[in-house]
């Protein structure tokens, strides 16, 4: 059986190749950098943002950690850049992710009572294929991921390990320019001046109080400005 069932994959591979290579060209990369960067021939990349062959979610993983964009702007969305790493561990680190992403689909079928055999026929794969996606020892296609978190409801974001190791220092990193662009433009102004520091440590500390603290200091204040 494929790795990617023919009826879901051909226009969800034509999407993730058109995003892979926007992202590509707006940082300035060469196919043959980013292939050489995720360990595939710059032909099999090149296949890959033509949409006729689909990437694993590791290999894509680290092809948004060189491009400096978030996964999500791989398969759904747009991205920032966050600072960048070297090349060297590479192949360990995304041995690693593959285990860990696998350990939580793995978690996720077991949270469900499922059997392996029933979860394989569900996302479209063989018992064999899923145990070995489970275990990490092959990773897994993008649009078979996606089949996945739908079948057991989990989110992309349970899946990444924002802040943990450089992917996912880097992926919190974009959380967080993301998260400062949304808001209010007088917000963001306010947040960036310098002397606006000692305002935001006041309200990160007000925030850790608990409701009932946070009481006794909003009498406190009230007293002080009835005394004057």
């Amino acid at each position: 059986m494929p790795d990617s069932p023919s009826d879901a994959a051909p226009p969800r591979r034509a999407v993730i190749g058109r995003l892979i290579r926007a992202a590509r060209e707006a940082a300035g990369r060469s196919q043959k950098d980013c292939a050489r960067f995720i360990g595939v021939s710059p032909k099999r990349f090149a296949a890959y943002e033509d949409g006729t062959h689909e990437p694993t979610f590791i290999e894509l993983e680290a092809l948004a950690y060189y491009l400096n964009v978030l996964p999500h702007s791989l398969i759904y969305e747009e991205a920032e850049r966050p600072p960048h790493v070297q090349v060297n561990e590479l192949p360990a680190l995304m041995q690693l992710r593959s285990r860990v992403v696998g350990a939580r689909l793995k978690q996720a079928r077991m949270e469900r009572g499922e059997s392996l055999k029933s979860a394989a026929q569900a996302i479209g794969v063989t018992s064999s294929q899923l145990d070995a996606y489970e275990l990490g020892r092959r990773p897994i296609t993008v649009t078979l991921l996606e089949r996945a978190m739908a079948h057991y409801h989990l989110r992309l974001e349970q899946l990444l390990d924002l802040g943990i190791g450089p992917f996912g220092e880097s992926q919190l990193r974009l959380e967080q320019h993301t998260r400062f662009d949304a808001l209010p433009a007088d917000v963001r102004e306010f947040v960036a001046a310098p002397d606006s520091a000692p305002y935001l440590q006041l309200a990160m500390h007000l925030h850790k109080l608990s409701p009932s603290d946070l009481r006794g200091f909003a009498q406190a204040l009230r007293q002080i400005t009835q005394d004057e």
